[in-house]
């Protein structure tokens, strides 16, 4: 039995792209490259995000702040605080089916952070 969870991404003109982690059970097409403690297929899931070019990192989390997966710029010791803003922007509706977009700006770029269902996805995209 397949299990199916969704990931967005912050991609190319402003907008959120939506995409699979895979089967449960197999880390990509052929199970290799599994992680301990990491949701299958993780890696494989993160890796779209970062061909664009304005794309340096990005990173997937549970509720409970553990790393699903992460690449470039954010690594496993931003997990944490990446699923506690998520948590904390979504009390800021009373409309439970409103996903609030936290964004981190500088002058270099930006963190884009969304919760979806259980996972919480940041991406960190340089300024064009």
């Amino acid at each position: 039995m397949s299990d199916m969870r969704t990931w967005r991404t912050w991609g190319h003109g402003g907008m959120w792209h939506t995409g699979g982690w895979g089967t449960r059970g197999r880390a990509g097409p052929s199970g290799a490259g599994a992680v301990p403690g990491r949701a299958p297929g993780s890696e494989a899931a993160v890796a779209p995000s970062m061909k664009s070019p304005a794309v340096v990192g990005v990173l997937c989390t549970d509720s409970q702040g553990l790393n699903l997966g992460c690449r470039g710029t954010l690594s496993d010791e931003h997990a944490g605080i990446i699923s506690v803003l998520a948590q904390q922007a979504a009390k800021l509706t009373s409309d439970p089916t409103d996903t609030p977009v936290v964004c981190l700006e500088s002058d270099s770029g930006n963190i884009m952070i969304q919760k979806h269902d259980s996972i919480t996805v940041a991406v960190h995209k340089l300024l064009s």
